[in-house]
C-alpha cells in the first residue's frame, strides 16, 4: 500500500506519543491489559469496542493522584490513550489524530486559533483530528510529490524524507474540503466540565467581536473548513460521582457540537462511549466504513502499523 499523507501523519503523531515518558511509563501495563481484553483471535469489532473499557485500561496504572504533578501526568496520559485509541479505529482512512500541536499542518493550527485581542491561543485543544479530502494527492505516495522554492505543489521524488511544506500547501489549497475535529481530554469531569462548554460557545459563535475575540488568523478559520466539531472526553476520575441528566457536569456539555464522551460503556442522557466518535463526527474519513477499513488493515498491524506497539 502506497505511504500517503494520513498514513505519514498518523505514524508521526503514535511515534510521538511514545517518546513521552509518561507513555513508556503507563504502556507496559496498558498492553497488558489490552491483550488481556481482546484475546488472541481480535477483529475489527474487538479494537473498536476498546472504546468501552479506555478508562478501565487508564486505571490499570492506578490513576493519578491529587498533587499538580500527579494530575499533569494523569492529563497526558489519558489525552495519549485517547489519541493512540482513535489513530488505531480510523488506520487506513483519511483521518488522523494528533496531540502534539506543533505537528499539526499550519493551515489547521492557524484556524483553530482563538484571538483575545492580541494575543493568540489554541491551548485547550488537546487533540486535533484531521479528516483529509478525497483527493488523489492524499491518496498518492508521498514520495511522489515535492514542492519548489515557492511552496508551489510539482511532481518529483523526496527520498526517505517528506517535506513539511507539501501538507502545508496542500491544506491551504483544500481547506474548504477539510474537516477538522477539536477534542478535549480531562480525567475529572466535575472539575473541568466548564472549560468545554465556554470554547464551543467561543467556537460556535465563531468568537466574540464586541469583546475583541476572534477565530482564526493568516486568513483560515474553521467556519470555511468543510466542517468542525468540538468534543469532550473524560475518564472520568471521580468514580464515586453520580452521573445522571440532571448533573450540572453533564448538562454543561450535553450540546458540545461534537458530543461528550468516556471511557465507558454508553449510558442515555449522560455520555456516549468514546468509541461512537467515529460515527458521530468522522465517519467521512473511512472509504467505505469504519468496519470494513479496521478490517481490511488488522494484518498492517504485524508490519507498517508496527508502531501502535499492539503487537
Amino acid at each position: 500500500m502506497p505511504n500517503t499523507i494520513p498514513d505519514y501523519f498518523r505514524k508521526l503523531s503514535v511515534d510521538s506519543l511514545f517518546s513521552t515518558q509518561t507513555l513508556q511509563n503507563c504502556w507496559p501495563t496498558w498492553k497488558i491489559k489490552i491483550n488481556e481484553i481482546l484475546g488472541e483471535e481480535y477483529n475489527e469489532t474487538s479494537l473498536i469496542d476498546l472504546g468501552d473499557r479506555l478508562s478501565e485500561i487508564f486505571t490499570s496504572t492506578g490513576g493519578e493522584g491529587r498533587g499538580q504533578s500527579e494530575v499533569s501526568a494523569g492529563g497526558t496520559a489519558w489525552e495519549s490513550l485517547v489519541c493512540w485509541y482513535i489513530n488505531l479505529c480510523t488506520m487506513g482512512s483519511r483521518t488522523v489524530a494528533i496531540r502534539k500541536m506543533s505537528l499539526v499542518p499550519k493551515p489547521i493550527q492557524d484556524a483553530i486559533t482563538v484571538n483575545y485581542g492580541n494575543f493568540a491561543c489554541n491551548t485547550e485543544s488537546d487533540i486535533t483530528v484531521i479528516t483529509f479530502p478525497d483527493l488523489l494527492e492524499y491518496q498518492s505516495d508521498i514520495d511522489t510529490l515535492s514542492v519548489d522554492n515557492s511552496g508551489l505543489l510539482i511532481e518529483g521524488v523526496i527520498k526517505n524524507k517528506f517535506n513539511p511544506k507539501i501538507s502545508d500547501f496542500l491544506c491551504s489549497r483544500d481547506f474548504d474540503s477539510l474537516e477538522i475535529g477539536v477534542i478535549q481530554c480531562k480525567t475529572n469531569w466535575n472539575d473541568n466540565a466548564q472549560i468545554p462548554m465556554l470554547w464551543d460557545m467561543i467556537y460556535s459563535a465563531n468568537g466574540f467581536r464586541g469583546r475583541n475575540i476572534t477565530i482564526g488568523r493568516e486568513g483560515f478559520n474553521i467556519h470555511n473548513a468543510n466542517n468542525f466539531s468540538y468534543s469532550f472526553v473524560t475518564v472520568p476520575s471521580n468514580q464515586r460521582a453520580n452521573y445522571n441528566s440532571n448533573s450540572v457536569a453533564v448538562k454543561r456539555v450535553t450540546n458540545l457540537s461534537g458530543g461528550n464522551y468516556w471511557g465507558k460503556p454508553s449510558e442515555q442522557h449522560v455520555a456516549r462511549s468514546i468509541k461512537e466518535i467515529f460515527t458521530n463526527n468522522f465517519q467521512a474519513g473511512y472509504a467505505n466504513n469504519i468496519r470494513a477499513d479496521i478490517r481490511e488493515n488488522l494484518p498492517r498491524l504485524e508490519n507498517e502499523l508496527s508502531y501502535f506497539k499492539l503487537i
